[in-house]
């Protein structure tokens, strides 16, 4: 296996996929044991090699290693009228696999924060009873780079709402920024985030809500 690719789980990806590579269970079991046997430092494995860790006769063996070699899995070279055979094409397939599998997963994640960021977003004009404004739609995107949820910022509001309190940005933040001191301080029993409110972060909030609100007349 080469070198950069040595982290990934290369077992775990060649069982996940090996169906969506057209690759049939006895080519599997081939493929296993070929990797078995390569990651002892074998330098020539042959058919005869690989039956006598299998059921597989070595001839059965050797017709499947052919059908792999023509699907481009298992590499065959000659050296020294030696054949030596590898599988680096089959882990640069399964590495590209594994590289779209991340671009997906990352998509599904962006798409289901998205989701989640609308519904504060109306949760919170329903509350306001009015459209939010930029510097307002700014923090809520925040608290979920932030690594809060919808479920605690939802909490937040709730929290709020029980103790008859004004619902405003800066009020559901004090309340996540009191949640998360008190997780850490559960977790580390002190914590470094500080309860302190910036003044020019506050002042730019009340400029930029009252010239939306003006542009609203």
């Amino acid at each position: 296996m080469p070198n950069n690719l040595k982290a990934l789980d290369f077992d775990y990806l060649l069982i996940e996929h090996y169906k969506k590579m057209n690759i049939s269970e006895d080519e599997l079991a081939v493929i296993l044991v070929l990797n078995h046997l390569l990651k002892q430092h074998n330098d020539i494995i042959t058919a005869e090699d690989l039956s006598f860790k299998m059921n597989l006769d070595a001839q059965k063996i050797d017709e499947i290693l052919s059908i792999l070699v023509k699907k481009n899995i298992v590499n065959l070279d000659f050296a020294r009228n030696k054949a030596r055979l590898s599988l680096k094409p089959l882990w640069m397939k399964l590495f590209n696999q594994f590289k779209i599998d991340i671009l997906n997963e990352e998509e599904t994640q962006k798409e289901e924060i998205a989701k989640q960021v609308q519904n504060i977003y109306a949760i919170l004009e329903s509350e306001l009873k009015r459209t939010l404004s930029p510097i307002e739609i700014s923090r809520i995107q925040e608290w979920f780079t932030m690594n809060y949820t919808e479920e605690d910022i939802v909490n937040a509001i709730k929290d709020l709402i029980a103790i008859n309190k004004k619902i405003t940005i800066k009020a559901i933040d004090k309340k996540l920024l009191a949640k998360a001191k008190a997780e850490e301080i559960d977790k580390e029993g002190v914590t470094a985030l500080s309860d302190n409110w910036s003044k020019s972060l506050e002042e730019t909030i009340k400029l930029a809500k009252t010239k939306w609100l003006e542009d609203d007349e």
